[in-house]
């Protein structure tokens, strides 16, 4: 049987500790036998020399569990557990258009966090991403975005479409998950 190699590259969360042996269940960053690095959760032994049975996921699979995880433990006004299945799809049409589209969601991240900086709410970076950019808005920002619908025509046409469906509040989340990506 071949030997498993692991480096810890950085230790972010203990989830719990056992009480009497000093084993910790801990989430990490870990490489695997020198691949990439994986988040990892699983018991360790005080000197990480001794592991239990864990799972490792990738940053895709972590972030799905983020979004499952709050979903489930998201509150309504009436302190009641919700679903953010609005919020999940949101999510998840931006990954669609990362894995389709990565440098037309850079370019719109880019114009977000322009927009963010120069404290635009988010309706008016809406309406300036769709085109619609009032009188008073910034010369170059209207540029970028009739680059971006020539450029990317067919992203630009579905995220476009994909905008306009948007509440304000899966609004907020779509330009806070773009902006954080």
């Amino acid at each position: 049987m071949a030997k498993i190699t692991y480096e810890i590259k950085k230790q972010l969360a203990v989830l719990s500790s056992q009480s009497g042996n000093g084993w910790k269940k801990e989430l990490n960053l870990i490489s695997w036998n020198g691949f990439e690095p994986k988040y990892d959760i699983r018991d360790w032994d005080s000197t990480h020399s001794k592991m239990g049975k864990g799972v490792t996921l990738t940053e895709n699979e972590l972030k799905e569990l983020y979004a499952v995880l709050k979903g489930m433990f998201e509150n309504d006004r009436n302190g009641q557990i919700t679903s953010t299945i609005q919020e999940r799809n949101v999510e998840e049409e931006v990954m669609h258009f990362i894995n389709k589209a990565p440098l037309f969601i850079q370019e719109v991240k880019n114009l977000i966090i322009f927009m963010t900086e120069k404290s635009y709410s988010s309706e008016l970076k809406r309406n300036i991403l769709l085109g619609q950019a009032p009188a008073e808005a910034e010369l170059a920002l209207i540029n970028e975005v009739e680059s971006l619908s020539s450029i990317y025509r067919g992203f630009y046409d579905e995220f476009r479409s994909f905008l306009q469906e948007l509440n304000n509040k899966e609004l907020d989340f779509l330009f806070g998950t773009i902006k954080g990506l």
